[in-house]
């Protein structure tokens, strides 16, 4: 009897997350959650299991207008299950990452994604989460001196970029990553590099760092 492949797995983990998820039940969603973010890695488990699972809840309330209560209950699993990604020791930056979410940007869950994700790969981030206004994060960058700051727009109502444009410069000078389906892309700023996906994300991210 041979042992099931990683795409029989990651259907079944799938599967599995769905019901949990469904049921409402919280110690299941956590350890399938758990079990594939330490046997696949972060990128992996996102793009193979929690991003499947989410879309999957979102077809079903747009056409029932239903399982809110479902998605918010998952919603509230993940980010701790992303943040037990301990953060490494002995980073790879002295100067850190910054991610945060656009004004009024509510969806903050891809920014603990990629935290996870850059810890994993010995990157050391700072999360400011959801809303951030332009102000907030203007004294974050000056505070923290960042390599590189990353901005998450989910929806196209906190997608306009002009905003972007009077965040402050940093000595050395930091590299500015947005994300997210949500920008007006045809409208940034010359100077902000796009990624669409978390993979991309990670790499544009650790490549300003020298990490291959």
């Amino acid at each position: 009897m041979t042992a099931p492949g990683r795409d029989e797995r990651q259907a079944a983990a799938v599967r599995g997350l769905a019901r949990a998820a469904m049921a409402l039940d919280r110690p299941a969603m956590t350890q399938t959650v758990r079990t594939a973010l330490r046997r696949d890695g972060v990128v992996r488990a996102w793009d193979g299991l929690i991003v499947p699972v989410l879309a999957g809840i979102g077809r079903k309330h747009a056409a029932s207008g239903e399982c809110v209560e479902v998605e918010h209950l998952l919603s509230t699993v993940l980010p701790g299950c992303l943040a037990e990604t301990a953060p490494p020791d002995r980073p790879l930056n002295v100067r850190p990452v910054l991610l945060a979410c656009a004004p009024e940007e509510q969806h903050s869950l891809p920014v603990h994604a990629l935290a996870a994700a850059l810890a994993e790969a010995g990157v050391n981030a700072l999360v400011l989460g959801a809303r951030v206004p332009p102000p907030a994060l203007a004294a974050a960058i000056r505070r923290a001196g960042p390599n590189a700051v990353f901005v998450w727009s989910q929806t196209a109502e906190t997608g306009d970029p002009a905003w972007l444009e009077a965040l402050p410069a940093s000595r050395p000078p930091h590299r500015l990553v947005v994300g997210g389906p949500g920008w007006a892309r045809d409208r940034l700023p010359a100077h902000v590099a796009p990624v669409t996906a978390l993979p991309e994300a990670v790499t544009e991210l650790t490549s300003l760092l020298g990490v291959s």
